[in-house]
């Protein structure tokens, strides 16, 4: 038994050192945190112009958090009332395999994702409201959305 629990807990250093080691940079090269892809802001002399996103295949190292967010609301939102509501995240954790629910909870428990993504605090997490109001601290960083979408909806091409 001890045995087996540390080859778990083994393996799952090992899937967090790996991710953690592909998270160091972003895409074009650059150290720490990707910055929104799908931004598209430069900066004139005179004006800021912001052009619109891309149709760009989504970078699987670094999904952006629009995207993450059209997964969730496709695959998460069950009674499909534009919100998250903790019943349907509890459930989507509790249907996940073991090891997947132990990656996640580098994420937290479902009281640390309602706190940083909840806004308004009515106990769901409306998908526009809540996650325009929350890009500070909710899926602010490659490594979150990537283990995310890897837990729940590893196939979505939104």
């Amino acid at each position: 038994m001890a045995v087996s629990r540390f080859l778990t807990f083994l393996l799952l250093a090992l899937v967090l050192a790996l991710a953690v080691a592909q998270d160091t940079a972003c895409p074009d090269g650059t150290p720490g945190d990707c910055a929104n892809p799908d931004a598209g802001v430069t900066a004139d002399a005179a004006e800021v112009k912001v052009t619109p996103p891309q149709a760009e295949p989504e970078d699987p190292k670094c999904p952006s958090r629009p995207h993450i967010i059209r997964c969730a609301a496709k695959y998460l939102d069950t009674n499909k009332n534009n919100k998250l509501d903790r019943h349907e995240l509890e459930g989507a954790i509790d249907e996940l395999s073991w090891l997947a629910r132990g990656v996640l909870k580098i994420i937290g428990s479902v009281n640390t994702i309602m706190s940083k993504c909840d806004y308004d605090g009515d106990d769901a997490i409306s998908i526009d409201y809540d996650m325009d109001n929350t890009s500070e601290t909710c899926l602010a960083s490659c490594f979150k959305r990537r283990a995310f979408k890897s837990a729940f909806f590893a196939d979505c091409d939104l």
